[in-house]
Protein backbone atom coordinates (compact mmCIF):
# COMPACT_ATOMS: atom_id res chain seq x y z
CA UNK A 1 0.00 0.00 0.00
CA UNK A 2 1.33 3.58 -0.55
CA UNK A 3 1.02 5.34 2.40
CA UNK A 4 -1.15 8.59 2.34
CA UNK A 5 1.30 11.49 3.19
CA UNK A 6 -0.12 15.28 4.57
CA UNK A 7 0.74 16.42 1.30
CA UNK A 8 -1.61 13.85 -0.44
CA UNK A 9 -4.29 14.98 1.63
CA UNK A 10 -4.03 18.83 1.50
CA UNK A 11 -3.75 18.13 -2.48
CA UNK A 12 -6.60 16.28 -2.54
CA UNK A 13 -8.66 18.77 0.11
CA UNK A 14 -7.16 21.49 -2.33
CA UNK A 15 -8.78 20.03 -4.95
CA UNK A 16 -12.09 19.94 -3.35
CA UNK A 17 -11.82 23.54 -2.12
CA UNK A 18 -11.45 24.08 -5.49
CA UNK A 19 -14.61 22.30 -7.01
CA UNK A 20 -16.68 23.22 -3.96
CA UNK A 21 -15.94 26.89 -4.78
CA UNK A 22 -16.57 26.61 -8.67
CA UNK A 23 -20.14 25.17 -7.27
CA UNK A 24 -21.31 27.95 -5.14
CA UNK A 25 -20.21 30.30 -7.82
CA UNK A 26 -22.64 28.50 -10.45
CA UNK A 27 -26.02 28.48 -7.86
CA UNK A 28 -27.05 31.82 -8.05
CA UNK A 29 -29.04 32.48 -11.37
CA UNK A 30 -29.04 35.94 -13.52
CA UNK A 31 -30.99 36.82 -16.02
CA UNK A 32 -29.07 37.80 -19.09
CA UNK A 33 -29.93 39.24 -22.20
CA UNK A 34 -27.53 38.84 -25.48
CA UNK A 35 -27.81 41.09 -28.42
CA UNK A 36 -26.30 41.78 -31.63
CA UNK A 37 -26.76 42.31 -35.37
CA UNK A 38 -23.49 43.23 -37.16
CA UNK A 39 -24.29 39.92 -39.38
CA UNK A 40 -25.36 36.70 -39.61
CA UNK A 41 -21.78 35.02 -39.68
CA UNK A 42 -19.43 35.34 -37.47
CA UNK A 43 -20.43 38.01 -35.24
CA UNK A 44 -23.53 36.20 -35.11
CA UNK A 45 -22.04 33.18 -33.88
CA UNK A 46 -19.31 34.09 -31.08
CA UNK A 47 -22.49 35.76 -29.21
CA UNK A 48 -24.57 32.85 -29.61
CA UNK A 49 -21.46 30.94 -28.20
CA UNK A 50 -21.15 32.99 -25.23
CA UNK A 51 -25.34 32.93 -24.50
CA UNK A 52 -24.81 28.85 -24.88
CA UNK A 53 -21.85 29.41 -21.93
CA UNK A 54 -23.96 31.37 -20.32
CA UNK A 55 -27.14 29.17 -20.29
CA UNK A 56 -24.60 25.98 -19.31
CA UNK A 57 -23.91 27.97 -15.96
CA UNK A 58 -27.32 27.79 -15.09
CA UNK A 59 -28.16 31.31 -16.39
CA UNK A 60 -31.68 32.45 -17.62
CA UNK A 61 -30.32 33.83 -21.40
CA UNK A 62 -32.46 35.60 -24.07
CA UNK A 63 -31.03 36.14 -27.33
CA UNK A 64 -32.44 40.01 -29.14
CA UNK A 65 -31.83 39.44 -32.84
CA UNK A 66 -34.13 40.55 -35.57
CA UNK A 67 -36.45 38.26 -37.85
CA UNK A 68 -33.57 38.50 -40.40
CA UNK A 69 -31.69 35.65 -39.09
CA UNK A 70 -34.48 33.19 -38.19
CA UNK A 71 -32.21 30.09 -39.20
CA UNK A 72 -30.23 30.77 -35.85
CA UNK A 73 -33.19 30.58 -33.68
CA UNK A 74 -32.73 26.74 -33.52
CA UNK A 75 -30.71 26.54 -29.82
CA UNK A 76 -32.94 24.97 -27.48
CA UNK A 77 -30.98 25.60 -24.28
CA UNK A 78 -31.79 29.97 -25.58
CA UNK A 79 -34.95 32.26 -25.52
CA UNK A 80 -35.42 34.44 -28.68
CA UNK A 81 -37.43 37.57 -28.84
CA UNK A 82 -37.21 38.78 -32.21
CA UNK A 83 -37.99 42.02 -34.10
CA UNK A 84 -39.00 43.56 -37.77
CA UNK A 85 -35.92 44.21 -39.33
CA UNK A 86 -35.74 47.02 -42.01
CA UNK A 87 -32.89 45.57 -43.32
CA UNK A 88 -33.50 42.54 -45.51
CA UNK A 89 -30.91 39.67 -45.90
CA UNK A 90 -30.42 40.40 -49.31
CA UNK A 91 -29.35 44.16 -48.69
CA UNK A 92 -27.00 43.14 -46.01
CA UNK A 93 -25.35 39.83 -48.22
CA UNK A 94 -25.49 42.54 -51.43
CA UNK A 95 -23.82 45.11 -50.06
CA UNK A 96 -20.96 43.06 -48.70
CA UNK A 97 -21.22 41.07 -52.36
CA UNK A 98 -19.86 44.43 -53.47
CA UNK A 99 -17.30 45.79 -50.58
CA UNK A 100 -15.37 41.86 -51.40
CA UNK A 101 -15.94 41.96 -54.98
CA UNK A 102 -14.57 45.69 -55.41
CA UNK A 103 -11.07 43.73 -54.10
CA UNK A 104 -11.05 40.69 -56.12
CA UNK A 105 -12.06 42.66 -59.22
CA UNK A 106 -8.26 43.20 -60.29
CA UNK A 107 -8.86 47.37 -59.57
CA UNK A 108 -5.63 49.16 -58.77
CA UNK A 109 -5.26 49.99 -55.22
CA UNK A 110 -6.60 53.75 -55.78
CA UNK A 111 -9.82 52.39 -57.09
CA UNK A 112 -10.52 50.24 -54.45
CA UNK A 113 -9.99 53.01 -51.99
CA UNK A 114 -12.43 54.90 -54.12
CA UNK A 115 -15.34 51.96 -54.10
CA UNK A 116 -14.68 51.22 -50.12
CA UNK A 117 -15.04 54.70 -49.78
CA UNK A 118 -18.53 54.89 -51.86
CA UNK A 119 -19.38 52.46 -50.04
CA UNK A 120 -18.87 53.39 -46.24
CA UNK A 121 -22.37 55.61 -46.49
CA UNK A 122 -24.02 52.59 -47.69
CA UNK A 123 -22.37 50.26 -44.29
CA UNK A 124 -23.72 53.05 -42.18
CA UNK A 125 -27.16 53.64 -43.50
CA UNK A 126 -27.46 49.53 -43.50
CA UNK A 127 -26.56 49.55 -39.55
CA UNK A 128 -28.60 52.70 -38.66
CA UNK A 129 -31.58 51.07 -40.21
CA UNK A 130 -30.67 48.18 -38.26
CA UNK A 131 -30.38 50.00 -34.83
CA UNK A 132 -33.34 51.90 -35.67
CA UNK A 133 -35.49 48.49 -36.13
CA UNK A 134 -34.07 47.46 -32.70
CA UNK A 135 -35.46 50.26 -31.03
CA UNK A 136 -39.03 51.79 -32.61
CA UNK A 137 -41.10 48.74 -31.49
CA UNK A 138 -42.12 50.57 -27.80
CA UNK A 139 -43.54 48.09 -26.48
CA UNK A 140 -41.54 45.30 -27.23
CA UNK A 141 -38.93 46.79 -25.34
CA UNK A 142 -41.64 47.50 -22.58
CA UNK A 143 -41.63 43.57 -22.57
CA UNK A 144 -37.91 43.38 -22.37
CA UNK A 145 -37.95 45.81 -19.44
CA UNK A 146 -40.55 43.94 -17.87
CA UNK A 147 -37.83 40.49 -18.08
CA UNK A 148 -35.62 42.79 -15.12
CA UNK A 149 -32.93 41.48 -17.20
CA UNK A 150 -29.27 42.31 -14.76
CA UNK A 151 -26.86 42.29 -17.44
CA UNK A 152 -26.95 42.86 -21.36
CA UNK A 153 -23.87 41.16 -23.49
CA UNK A 154 -23.41 42.95 -26.78
CA UNK A 155 -21.49 43.63 -30.06
CA UNK A 156 -19.60 46.54 -29.96
CA UNK A 157 -19.61 46.85 -33.80
CA UNK A 158 -23.14 46.64 -33.46
CA UNK A 159 -23.36 49.90 -31.35
CA UNK A 160 -27.04 49.57 -30.69
CA UNK A 161 -26.32 47.31 -28.40
CA UNK A 162 -24.97 50.51 -25.62
CA UNK A 163 -27.98 52.13 -26.64
CA UNK A 164 -30.54 49.52 -25.94
CA UNK A 165 -28.45 49.53 -22.24
CA UNK A 166 -29.42 52.89 -21.59
CA UNK A 167 -32.93 52.79 -23.00
CA UNK A 168 -33.52 49.28 -20.47
CA UNK A 169 -31.13 51.06 -18.19
CA UNK A 170 -29.05 47.82 -17.42
CA UNK A 171 -25.60 47.69 -17.36
CA UNK A 172 -24.10 46.11 -20.40
CA UNK A 173 -20.64 44.63 -21.43
CA UNK A 174 -19.32 44.37 -24.80
CA UNK A 175 -17.35 42.31 -27.61
CA UNK A 176 -15.33 44.20 -29.50
CA UNK A 177 -13.39 43.22 -32.81
CA UNK A 178 -10.50 41.30 -33.26
CA UNK A 179 -8.46 43.87 -34.41
CA UNK A 180 -9.83 47.28 -32.99
CA UNK A 181 -10.25 50.75 -34.99
CA UNK A 182 -8.53 53.37 -33.84
CA UNK A 183 -12.67 55.00 -32.46
CA UNK A 184 -12.90 51.65 -30.47
CA UNK A 185 -9.43 52.72 -28.65
CA UNK A 186 -10.47 55.67 -27.74
CA UNK A 187 -14.03 54.62 -26.43
CA UNK A 188 -12.41 52.79 -24.18
CA UNK A 189 -9.38 54.75 -23.34
CA UNK A 190 -6.47 51.96 -24.37
CA UNK A 191 -3.78 54.06 -25.33
CA UNK A 192 -2.53 53.18 -29.35
CA UNK A 193 0.84 54.85 -30.35
CA UNK A 194 1.31 54.33 -34.15
CA UNK A 195 5.05 53.83 -33.93
CA UNK A 196 4.29 50.09 -33.07
CA UNK A 197 0.91 49.40 -32.87
CA UNK A 198 -0.66 48.85 -36.88
CA UNK A 199 -3.68 50.13 -37.73
CA UNK A 200 -6.73 47.92 -38.75
CA UNK A 201 -6.93 47.85 -42.68
CA UNK A 202 -2.99 48.55 -43.13
CA UNK A 203 -1.55 44.60 -42.91
CA UNK A 204 1.55 46.47 -41.50
CA UNK A 205 3.85 44.36 -39.30
CA UNK A 206 4.14 45.72 -35.52
CA UNK A 207 7.90 46.48 -36.60
CA UNK A 208 7.74 49.75 -39.06
CA UNK A 209 10.23 51.83 -41.03
CA UNK A 210 9.73 55.33 -41.60
CA UNK A 211 7.52 55.43 -44.54
CA UNK A 212 4.83 52.73 -43.22
CA UNK A 213 4.96 54.50 -39.57
CA UNK A 214 3.57 57.61 -41.56
CA UNK A 215 1.20 55.28 -43.02
CA UNK A 216 -0.21 53.98 -40.26
CA UNK A 217 -0.56 57.45 -39.06
CA UNK A 218 -2.19 58.49 -41.48
CA UNK A 219 -4.86 55.16 -41.19
CA UNK A 220 -5.23 56.19 -37.91
CA UNK A 221 -6.41 59.66 -38.07
CA UNK A 222 -9.31 58.67 -41.06
CA UNK A 223 -10.66 56.40 -38.21
CA UNK A 224 -10.87 58.62 -35.80
CA UNK A 225 -12.48 61.39 -38.57
CA UNK A 226 -14.85 57.69 -39.65
CA UNK A 227 -15.94 57.61 -36.09
CA UNK A 228 -16.90 60.92 -35.27
CA UNK A 229 -19.14 60.66 -38.84
CA UNK A 230 -20.66 56.92 -37.30
CA UNK A 231 -21.16 58.39 -33.61
CA UNK A 232 -23.02 61.51 -34.92
CA UNK A 233 -25.25 59.16 -37.08
CA UNK A 234 -26.01 57.38 -33.65
CA UNK A 235 -26.56 61.00 -31.40
CA UNK A 236 -29.45 61.22 -34.10
CA UNK A 237 -31.04 58.08 -33.11
CA UNK A 238 -30.64 58.68 -29.72
CA UNK A 239 -32.78 62.01 -30.13
CA UNK A 240 -34.90 60.00 -32.20
CA UNK A 241 -35.79 57.66 -29.28
CA UNK A 242 -35.42 59.83 -26.73
CA UNK A 243 -32.78 57.83 -25.01
CA UNK A 244 -30.82 60.04 -22.87
CA UNK A 245 -29.71 62.42 -26.02
CA UNK A 246 -28.13 64.34 -23.73
CA UNK A 247 -25.16 61.77 -23.97
CA UNK A 248 -23.17 61.16 -26.69
CA UNK A 249 -22.90 57.93 -28.59
CA UNK A 250 -19.11 58.16 -27.55
CA UNK A 251 -19.56 58.08 -24.09
CA UNK A 252 -22.63 55.57 -23.98
CA UNK A 253 -19.80 53.02 -25.52
CA UNK A 254 -17.50 54.10 -22.89
CA UNK A 255 -19.82 53.40 -19.58
CA UNK A 256 -19.45 49.76 -20.99
CA UNK A 257 -18.42 47.78 -17.20
CA UNK A 258 -16.18 45.14 -19.54
CA UNK A 259 -15.09 45.31 -23.40
CA UNK A 260 -13.81 41.86 -24.37
CA UNK A 261 -11.31 41.84 -27.05
CA UNK A 262 -11.69 39.16 -29.78
CA UNK A 263 -7.85 38.88 -30.26
CA UNK A 264 -5.66 36.76 -28.01
CA UNK A 265 -1.82 37.71 -27.99
CA UNK A 266 -1.03 34.19 -29.09
CA UNK A 267 -1.33 35.86 -32.41
CA UNK A 268 -1.41 39.32 -31.78
CA UNK A 269 1.63 41.99 -31.49
CA UNK A 270 1.68 42.97 -27.36
CA UNK A 271 0.29 46.54 -26.98
CA UNK A 272 -1.29 48.08 -23.54
CA UNK A 273 -4.98 47.51 -22.44
CA UNK A 274 -6.90 49.10 -19.75
CA UNK A 275 -7.61 46.87 -16.69
CA UNK A 276 -11.02 46.29 -18.10
CA UNK A 277 -10.43 45.42 -21.56
CA UNK A 278 -9.97 41.40 -21.60
CA UNK A 279 -8.93 39.29 -24.52
CA UNK A 280 -11.21 36.41 -25.26
CA UNK A 281 -9.58 35.25 -28.49
CA UNK A 282 -10.70 32.01 -30.13
CA UNK A 283 -14.42 32.20 -28.52
CA UNK A 284 -15.40 29.60 -31.53
CA UNK A 285 -12.50 26.90 -30.76
CA UNK A 286 -13.26 23.37 -29.60
CA UNK A 287 -12.14 19.94 -30.41
CA UNK A 288 -13.18 18.50 -33.26
CA UNK A 289 -16.28 16.10 -34.19
CA UNK A 290 -16.06 12.94 -36.41
CA UNK A 291 -17.01 13.87 -40.08
CA UNK A 292 -20.01 12.63 -42.12
CA UNK A 293 -18.96 9.25 -43.00
CA UNK A 294 -18.73 10.59 -46.70
CA UNK A 295 -16.54 13.04 -46.30
CA UNK A 296 -14.69 10.80 -43.49
CA UNK A 297 -14.14 8.13 -46.94
CA UNK A 298 -12.69 11.17 -48.61
CA UNK A 299 -10.51 12.93 -46.35
CA UNK A 300 -8.98 9.27 -44.90
CA UNK A 301 -8.62 7.93 -48.71
CA UNK A 302 -5.25 10.22 -49.57
CA UNK A 303 -2.18 9.19 -48.02
CA UNK A 304 -0.47 12.66 -48.20
CA UNK A 305 -2.80 14.50 -46.71
CA UNK A 306 -6.20 16.68 -47.29
CA UNK A 307 -6.02 20.61 -47.66
CA UNK A 308 -8.63 22.86 -47.10
CA UNK A 309 -9.45 25.46 -49.26
CA UNK A 310 -12.62 28.63 -48.58
CA UNK A 311 -12.76 32.20 -48.80
CA UNK A 312 -15.34 32.41 -45.80
CA UNK A 313 -19.05 33.07 -46.12
CA UNK A 314 -19.32 36.36 -47.61
CA UNK A 315 -16.31 36.35 -50.22
CA UNK A 316 -17.29 34.91 -53.77
CA UNK A 317 -15.15 34.17 -56.76
CA UNK A 318 -16.05 36.54 -59.36
CA UNK A 319 -14.12 36.03 -61.88
CA UNK A 320 -13.89 32.66 -64.11
CA UNK A 321 -9.70 33.41 -64.41
CA UNK A 322 -9.46 33.02 -61.15
CA UNK A 323 -11.38 30.07 -60.38
CA UNK A 324 -9.49 27.96 -62.95
CA UNK A 325 -6.26 28.97 -61.49
CA UNK A 326 -7.07 27.59 -57.91
CA UNK A 327 -8.44 24.54 -59.77
CA UNK A 328 -5.24 24.36 -62.08
CA UNK A 329 -3.01 24.39 -58.62
CA UNK A 330 -4.64 21.61 -56.89
CA UNK A 331 -4.86 19.65 -60.04
CA UNK A 332 -0.95 19.37 -59.64
CA UNK A 333 -1.01 18.51 -56.11
CA UNK A 334 -0.52 15.12 -54.60
CA UNK A 335 -3.08 16.21 -51.74
CA UNK A 336 -7.00 16.30 -52.30
CA UNK A 337 -8.61 18.93 -51.87
CA UNK A 338 -11.26 20.19 -49.76
CA UNK A 339 -13.20 23.43 -51.79
CA UNK A 340 -15.84 25.57 -49.82
CA UNK A 341 -17.58 26.89 -53.12
CA UNK A 342 -19.16 30.24 -53.17
CA UNK A 343 -19.57 32.38 -56.88
CA UNK A 344 -17.39 31.37 -59.93
CA UNK A 345 -17.09 27.29 -59.87
CA UNK A 346 -13.93 25.87 -62.21
CA UNK A 347 -14.73 24.83 -65.58
CA UNK A 348 -12.96 21.91 -64.72
CA UNK A 349 -12.93 19.95 -61.13
CA UNK A 350 -9.83 18.36 -60.84
CA UNK A 351 -10.71 14.87 -59.20
CA UNK A 352 -8.50 15.49 -56.02
CA UNK A 353 -11.02 17.86 -55.65
CA UNK A 354 -13.95 17.68 -53.74
CA UNK A 355 -16.29 21.22 -54.20
CA UNK A 356 -19.33 22.11 -50.78
CA UNK A 357 -21.17 24.65 -50.44
CA UNK A 358 -20.42 24.43 -46.53
CA UNK A 359 -17.88 22.92 -44.56
CA UNK A 360 -17.58 21.35 -40.93
CA UNK A 361 -14.02 23.81 -41.38
CA UNK A 362 -13.55 23.42 -37.47
CA UNK A 363 -13.80 19.21 -37.60
CA UNK A 364 -11.68 19.24 -40.68
CA UNK A 365 -9.24 21.12 -39.17
CA UNK A 366 -9.04 18.57 -36.40
CA UNK A 367 -9.03 15.57 -38.26
CA UNK A 368 -5.52 13.93 -38.22
CA UNK A 369 -5.41 13.80 -41.91
CA UNK A 370 -5.49 17.88 -42.55
CA UNK A 371 -2.60 19.27 -43.53
CA UNK A 372 -3.24 23.05 -44.57
CA UNK A 373 -5.48 24.96 -44.65
CA UNK A 374 -5.93 28.07 -47.64
CA UNK A 375 -7.90 30.70 -46.73
CA UNK A 376 -9.14 34.30 -46.75
CA UNK A 377 -7.73 34.52 -43.09
CA UNK A 378 -10.83 35.46 -40.77
CA UNK A 379 -10.32 35.60 -37.12
CA UNK A 380 -12.31 32.85 -35.91
CA UNK A 381 -10.64 30.13 -38.59
CA UNK A 382 -7.61 31.58 -37.63
CA UNK A 383 -8.14 30.94 -33.90
CA UNK A 384 -9.68 27.31 -35.15
CA UNK A 385 -6.41 26.83 -37.01
CA UNK A 386 -4.23 27.81 -33.88
CA UNK A 387 -6.11 25.63 -31.76
CA UNK A 388 -5.30 22.28 -33.74
CA UNK A 389 -1.97 23.27 -34.98
CA UNK A 390 -2.23 23.49 -38.74
CA UNK A 391 -0.19 25.80 -41.06
CA UNK A 392 -2.14 28.04 -43.04
CA UNK A 393 -1.69 30.05 -46.38
CA UNK A 394 -3.52 33.36 -46.31
CA UNK A 395 -5.45 35.51 -49.22
CA UNK A 396 -6.90 38.50 -47.49
CA UNK A 397 -9.63 39.96 -49.11
CA UNK A 398 -10.49 43.04 -47.31
CA UNK A 399 -11.06 44.77 -43.92
CA UNK A 400 -9.08 43.35 -41.01
CA UNK A 401 -7.79 40.10 -43.42
CA UNK A 402 -4.67 42.01 -44.03
CA UNK A 403 -3.96 42.52 -40.68
CA UNK A 404 -4.55 38.22 -39.19
CA UNK A 405 -2.16 37.30 -42.62
CA UNK A 406 0.61 39.42 -41.15
CA UNK A 407 0.50 38.58 -37.48
CA UNK A 408 0.48 34.78 -39.08
CA UNK A 409 3.26 35.56 -41.52
CA UNK A 410 5.12 36.89 -38.58
CA UNK A 411 5.26 33.97 -36.01
CA UNK A 412 6.25 31.78 -38.83
CA UNK A 413 2.99 29.67 -39.07
CA UNK A 414 2.38 30.67 -42.20
CA UNK A 415 2.71 32.56 -45.70
CA UNK A 416 0.28 35.80 -46.98
CA UNK A 417 -0.14 35.85 -50.41
CA UNK A 418 -1.92 38.26 -52.55
CA UNK A 419 -5.25 37.17 -54.10
CA UNK A 420 -5.45 39.60 -56.86
CA UNK A 421 -1.79 38.74 -58.38
CA UNK A 422 -1.23 34.88 -57.25
CA UNK A 423 -0.87 32.38 -60.01
CA UNK A 424 -0.92 28.44 -59.90
CA UNK A 425 2.83 28.60 -60.14
CA UNK A 426 2.82 30.69 -57.18
CA UNK A 427 0.35 29.01 -54.90
CA UNK A 428 1.26 25.59 -55.85
CA UNK A 429 4.72 26.58 -54.79
CA UNK A 430 3.61 28.08 -51.84
CA UNK A 431 1.33 24.92 -50.52
CA UNK A 432 4.92 22.97 -51.54
CA UNK A 433 7.13 25.20 -48.97
CA UNK A 434 4.84 25.10 -45.98
CA UNK A 435 3.89 21.21 -46.43
CA UNK A 436 8.18 20.75 -46.70
CA UNK A 437 9.30 22.77 -44.73
CA UNK A 438 9.01 21.53 -40.56
CA UNK A 439 9.19 25.18 -39.48
CA UNK A 440 5.58 26.42 -40.18
CA UNK A 441 3.76 23.38 -38.38
CA UNK A 442 6.32 23.39 -35.73
CA UNK A 443 5.49 26.89 -35.06
CA UNK A 444 1.44 26.58 -35.10
CA UNK A 445 1.96 23.83 -32.83
CA UNK A 446 3.99 25.73 -30.27
CA UNK A 447 1.21 28.50 -30.84
CA UNK A 448 -1.12 26.33 -30.08
CA UNK A 449 0.64 24.86 -26.88
CA UNK A 450 0.42 28.20 -26.00
CA UNK A 451 -2.81 29.32 -26.64
CA UNK A 452 -4.21 26.13 -25.39
CA UNK A 453 -2.62 27.06 -21.79
CA UNK A 454 -5.01 29.06 -19.82
CA UNK A 455 -6.89 28.10 -17.00
CA UNK A 456 -10.41 28.76 -18.85
CA UNK A 457 -12.05 28.43 -22.55
CA UNK A 458 -12.93 32.36 -24.06
CA UNK A 459 -16.58 31.82 -23.68
CA UNK A 460 -16.11 30.33 -19.93
CA UNK A 461 -13.69 33.42 -19.39
CA UNK A 462 -16.63 35.89 -20.56
CA UNK A 463 -19.50 34.23 -18.69
CA UNK A 464 -16.99 34.36 -15.56
CA UNK A 465 -16.15 38.26 -15.97
CA UNK A 466 -20.36 38.77 -16.90
CA UNK A 467 -21.07 36.84 -13.91
CA UNK A 468 -18.58 39.38 -11.89
CA UNK A 469 -19.81 42.36 -13.33
CA UNK A 470 -23.14 41.58 -12.25
CA UNK A 471 -22.26 40.06 -8.87
CA UNK A 472 -20.42 43.60 -7.09
CA UNK A 473 -22.60 45.67 -9.10
CA UNK A 474 -20.60 46.87 -11.94
CA UNK A 475 -16.39 47.53 -12.42
CA UNK A 476 -16.28 50.77 -11.60
CA UNK A 477 -12.88 49.77 -10.16
CA UNK A 478 -11.39 48.53 -13.01
CA UNK A 479 -12.51 52.26 -14.77
CA UNK A 480 -9.47 54.70 -15.54
CA UNK A 481 -9.93 58.09 -14.40
CA UNK A 482 -9.40 59.30 -18.39
CA UNK A 483 -12.82 58.77 -19.00
CA UNK A 484 -13.56 61.92 -16.81
CA UNK A 485 -11.18 63.42 -18.93
CA UNK A 486 -11.71 65.93 -21.87
CA UNK A 487 -9.76 65.96 -24.73
CA UNK A 488 -7.41 69.10 -23.83
CA UNK A 489 -7.09 67.50 -20.28
CA UNK A 490 -6.49 64.18 -21.83
CA UNK A 491 -3.39 65.40 -24.61
CA UNK A 492 -1.98 67.09 -21.91
CA UNK A 493 -2.45 69.86 -23.89
CA UNK A 494 -2.91 72.50 -21.00
CA UNK A 495 -0.16 71.15 -19.27
CA UNK A 496 2.22 72.10 -22.56
CA UNK A 497 0.27 75.20 -23.10
CA UNK A 498 1.18 75.82 -19.72
CA UNK A 499 5.05 74.77 -19.84
CA UNK A 500 5.19 76.44 -23.38
CA UNK A 501 3.97 79.77 -21.95
CA UNK A 502 6.57 79.45 -18.76
CA UNK A 503 9.29 78.93 -21.03
CA UNK A 504 8.68 81.74 -23.56
CA UNK A 505 8.57 83.97 -20.18
CA UNK A 506 11.93 82.53 -18.87
CA UNK A 507 13.47 83.18 -22.13
CA UNK A 508 11.82 86.32 -22.77
CA UNK A 509 13.44 87.71 -19.24
CA UNK A 510 16.77 86.46 -19.65
CA UNK A 511 16.95 88.17 -22.84
CA UNK A 512 15.71 91.14 -21.07
CA UNK A 513 18.30 90.75 -18.96
CA UNK A 514 21.11 90.32 -21.18
CA UNK A 515 19.88 92.98 -23.50
CA UNK A 516 19.82 95.29 -20.15
CA UNK A 517 23.69 94.01 -19.15
CA UNK A 518 24.70 94.98 -22.39
CA UNK A 519 23.38 98.20 -22.46
CA UNK A 520 24.84 98.80 -18.91
CA UNK A 521 28.23 97.22 -19.76
CA UNK A 522 28.16 99.45 -23.28
CA UNK A 523 27.56 102.94 -21.40
CA UNK A 524 29.88 102.14 -18.16
CA UNK A 525 33.04 101.58 -21.06
CA UNK A 526 32.06 103.87 -23.62
CA UNK A 527 31.69 106.93 -20.51
CA UNK A 528 34.70 105.97 -19.39
CA UNK A 529 36.47 106.19 -22.97
CA UNK A 530 35.02 109.33 -23.70
CA UNK A 531 36.70 110.99 -20.41
CA UNK A 532 39.96 109.70 -21.34
CA UNK A 533 39.87 111.29 -24.21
Amino acid sequence: MVAITASMILKRLHILAQLLLYCTTSVVSYKILVAGDAGGGSHYYILERIAKALAQRDHDVTVYVSDMYTKHRQEPSLKFVTYESLVTMDEWEGLLSNITSSYLSGEDFLSQIQSQLKAIPFVFKLMRDQCHSALVDKQLLNQLREEHFDIIVGDFYFICTSLLGQALDKPYVLIDSPLPTARHYSVNNNPINPSYIPATQTGFDHQMKFVTRLMNSFQVCLEYLIGFKLFADYDHLKQIHNIKPEVSTFTTLGQAEIFFMNNDFTLDFPKPLMPNTIPVGGILTRPGKPLHPELEAFVQGSEDGTIIFSLGGYVSIVKQDMADMFAGAFARLKQRVIWKQRGKTPRVTPPNVKMMEMIPQNDLLGHPNTRLLVYHCGVNGAYEAIYHGIPVICLPVFYDQPDIAQRIASKGAGLRLDINTVTSEILVEAIQRVLDDDSFRSNMRTLSAIFKDKPNHPADEVALWTEYVVRHGGAGHLRSAAYDLNLLQYLLLDVILFLTICIITVIVIMATCCRCFVVIVKRKFCSKKVKAE
